[in-house]
């Protein structure tokens, strides 16, 4: 019978992305790796968190799409991280109080990233505005930073657009969040805008990935 895998299988070893029956080949060592749960639904993509120096898995990562048992969790962990630093919008409150409507209906995804035990690690959506792909809404738990989930995050909705054939993902940031300009450049964004946006008030750069696709 054909396989009817929908998701992919990776290793995250010192921030880098490997195929996941790669890096088994090439350490045995990580077969035995005792997470043994069936996968969440609407999962697609499994992610080993490896400490490869140790000789450990740290998690078991699994990436799923929106569903709205998740709902209160993508509103919960913005709020928490946009509350301690910025003014609550108009805009974040539609998009966080009514995320089907103003994000899933109109052709974007949100992703969340769940530990192995079930629990959600962070989340990220990409978002449709006339056309163009937006990387909005990203978080990681408070303590879950610092394991590798938002690498995941910014992998999974990245391919997302390239799968959706996108030429392009853009996000509005604030230079304030240094950790998050630092990682947007590590996955090859690039600054096309500074200075206050008229529509956003915490938002004061504007970055885009472009992808080489014919």
């Amino acid at each position: 019978m054909p396989s009817t895998k929908t998701y992919g299988e990776y290793a995250l070893v010192g921030g880098q992305f490997v195929e996941w029956n790669q890096f088994v080949s090439e350490n045995a060592w990580a077969a035995n790796h005792g997470f043994t749960l069936p996968l969440p639904e609407k999962c697609r993509g499994v992610y080993y968190i490896v400490n490869k120096q140790e000789k450990t898995i740290i998690d078991r990562a699994s990436i799923v799409t929106y569903d709205k048992k998740y709902k209160e969790e993508f509103k919960e962990l913005n709020l928490i991280w946009v509350t301690q630093l910025f003014e609550v919008e108009a805009s974040d409150i539609k998009q966080l109080e009514t995320p089907e409507e103003s994000i899933i209906h109109s052709g974007g995804e949100i992703f969340f990233a769940l530990t192995y035990q079930g629990v959600v690690a962070g989340v990220v959506a990409d978002v449709i505005h006339n056309g163009n792909c937006e990387l909005a809404k990203m978080t990681v738990r408070k303590e879950c930073t610092g394991k590798g989930y938002a690498k995941i995050l910014m992998r999974e909705c990245i391919e997302w657009a390239k799968e959706k054939k996108y030429p392009y993902i853009e996000l509005y940031s604030s230079l304030r969040l240094e950790n998050a300009i630092a990682l947007y450049k590590k996955f090859g964004f690039k600054t096309i805008h500074l200075g206050q946006h008229p529509s956003y008030k915490r938002c004061d750069i504007i970055m885009k990935l472009d992808f080489d696709q014919k």
